[in-house]
C-alpha cells in the first residue's frame, strides 16, 4: 500500500502540465511529503467538474457521511482501494461508477525490505513533471470531497523498489485521463487503464530515513478547504 505522497511542484507548473486551472489557487501548497495518516488535502480532477483542479481529504467516507475523518480511519483505512473492494463493498460500488477522479501528484514513496531493513524511495517522473493517479471520491454531508488512491499489482519497475506490498497506485497517462473521467467510459475501457496503464518514463531515488524524521515534526492536520 501506499501511505505518502509528494506534490512540490508549482501551481503555475500543474496548471501549465494539465491545462487547467485551481477553482481555489490561493489554497494551494506544495508539500514534498503528503502523509495520508494525518488528515490533509489532495489535488484532485473530479468527474463532475473535469475542467478545474479543487481538493479532496485523502481518505474515502461513505457518501454523504457526517461524522469526522479521524472517527472513520479507527475503523478502515481507505486511502487506499483496490478494483476488487470497489465492486464488491457496498458502499464503495457507487463512488467507482460515478465518481471517479484523478489524483495530482509529482511522486510517491516506495519501501524495500532487503536483509532487514527497509529502504525508502521516491518514485517520480524522469522529467520530475508532475502526472495523475486513478483515484475514486465521495462528497460528504457539509460538501467536502473525500477520494482514495487506486492501487493495482505492482509494475516490475517499481516492485524493484517496492516489496512490502504487491500492490502500487494506478498511473494514468494524460491520455487516458479522459477516458477515466468520462461516465459513458465502458467497463473495458477503464479495466484496461486499471490493468495495462500506459507506462511513464520513472525513476526511483534513495530517501534517507532521516528525511521522514524530520518531515515528521512538520506534520499537523490540515482544515478542510
Amino acid at each position: 500500500m501506499i501511505y505518502k505522497l509528494s506534490n512540490d511542484a508549482g501551481r503555475e507548473a500543474i496548471e501549465k502540465e494539465f491545462g487547467i486551472p485551481f477553482r481555489y489557487p490561493n489554497l494551494y501548497r506544495p508539500n514534498p511529503v503528503i502523509n495520508g495518516f494525518h488528515e490533509t488535502n489532495l489535488s484532485v480532477v473530479t468527474m463532475e467538474e473535469p475542467k478545474v483542479i479543487t481538493f479532496a481529504i485523502w481518505g474515502l467516507m461513505p457518501q454523504n457521511f457526517k461524522e469526522d475523518w479521524h472517527i472513520f480511519q479507527e475503523y478502515t483505512n481507505s486511502l487506499n482501494v483496490t478494483s476488487v473492494e470497489l465492486n464488491s463493498v457496498d458502499w464503495m460500488k457507487d463512488s467507482f461508477t460515478q465518481r471517479r477522479c484523478l489524483i495530482i501528484v509529482n511522486g510517491f514513496y516506495t519501501y524495500l525490505l532487503e536483509n532487514g531493513n527497509t529502504y525508502g524511495y521516491h518514485i517520480q517522473q524522469a522529467s520530475k513533471k508532475p502526472f495523475y493517479l486513478a483515484g475514486t471520491y465521495n462528497r460528504l454531508e457539509d460538501g467536502f470531497l473525500c477520494t482514495a488512491l487506486m492501487v493495482n499489482r505492482t509494475h516490475p519497475f517499481i516492485s524493484k523498489y517496492h516489496n512490502i506490498s504487491n500492490l502500487a497506485p494506478v498511473i494514468v497517462s494524460k491520455e487516458n485521463a479522459p477516458t477515466w473521467l468520462q461516465k459513458e467510459s465502458p467497463k473495458e475501457g477503464l479495466s484496461n487503464i486499471i490493468n495495462h496503464p500506459q507506462q511513464l518514463d520513472l525513476i526511483a531515488e534513495a530517501v534517507p530515513s532521516r528525511f521522514f524524521q524530520r518531515e515528521k515534526s512538520l506534520f499537523t492536520s490540515e482544515q478542510r478547504i
